[in-house]
């Protein structure tokens, strides 16, 4: 398997970190995991057309996570009313429940009614275990909640040829991440929180630290990172509560299981 980092921001999306999102290769098909603001730009600085993509996943439906799933979906409505399709390979999105209706609904905001009865894109409720060939999804439900309301928000682990990649999505210490987390080669972590500021939203750093420790973890790259965090040592923090690799997420970076 092979993880490239599309986006180790947030809401705070800029030159250096796009909003969050990343690009599993594995088992011949292509994995978009999250799909927030800035995606599209960073799969065409790596040469992967939305045509390439087989799944997408979500984690939640937060905008920082979800803000060019539209546009990615009318690529395709649009490659359709042009003439100009590439191929006749329709990308199946997997969210929670309610992943069609949000994209209709969104639809309806933008004035744009293009999803109105066409089934060029498929959807699915993101299932407890989800068999793609030779990988396996699993969805563990966390918890997250922003400004009072909480959100469906899942961890999802991806097993193929006896490897595992893991990524939080936004979860505070919940025992969903945990349960997921078990074992993983990579563990891809949200990282909003430096040590002692978890919030109803995310975990800290030293949460994420006993997470990896408890649940044998091999690695730990951390994401979804905050301005306010940039001049503090994250992986420092992490390390005071585990004895594994921990490395700083960036934009682009690969990683190989």
């Amino acid at each position: 398997m092979k993880i490239t980092i599309l986006g180790s921001g947030s809401f705070y999306a800029d030159k250096e970190r796009s909003g969050a999102a990343y690009l599993l290769e594995a088992d011949g098909k292509k994995f978009l995991v999250d799909c927030g603001p800035g995606t599209l730009m960073r799969l065409s600085q790596i040469g992967v057309a939305p045509e390439d993509i087989d799944y997408v996943f979500l984690t939640h439906f937060h905008a920082d996570h979800t803000s060019d799933l539209f546009a990615f979906q009318m690529r395709f409505r649009l490659n359709e009313f042009f003439g100009t399709k590439r191929n006749e390979k329709k990308p199946v999105i997997y969210g929670p429940n309610g992943i069609k209706r949000f994209t209709r609904k969104l639809s309806h905001a933008y004035q744009l009614y293009a999803f109105e009865n066409w089934s060029d894109i498929r959807y699915e409720t993101v299932g407890r275990k989800t068999q793609l060939g030779n990988v396996v999804v699993m969805a563990y439900k966390t918890k997250h909640a922003a400004f009072g309301v909480s959100s469906n928000a899942f961890s999802l682990r991806f097993e193929c040829d006896g490897k595992t990649f893991v990524l939080s999505g936004d979860s505070t210490k919940d025992v969903g991440v945990e349960k997921a987390s078990r074992r993983a080669d990579i563990f891809i972590c949200d990282a909003s929180c430096a040590k002692g500021r978890a919030s109803a939203a995310h975990m800290d750093t030293w949460e994420i630290g006993e997470i990896a420790q408890a649940n044998g973890v091999k690695k730990v790259v951390l994401t979804h990172f905050f301005p306010n965090t940039e001049g503090i040592d994250l992986v420092s923090e992490v390390k005071e509560k585990f004895s594994g690799e921990v490395v700083r997420g960036e934009d682009f970076m690969e990683l190989s299981v």
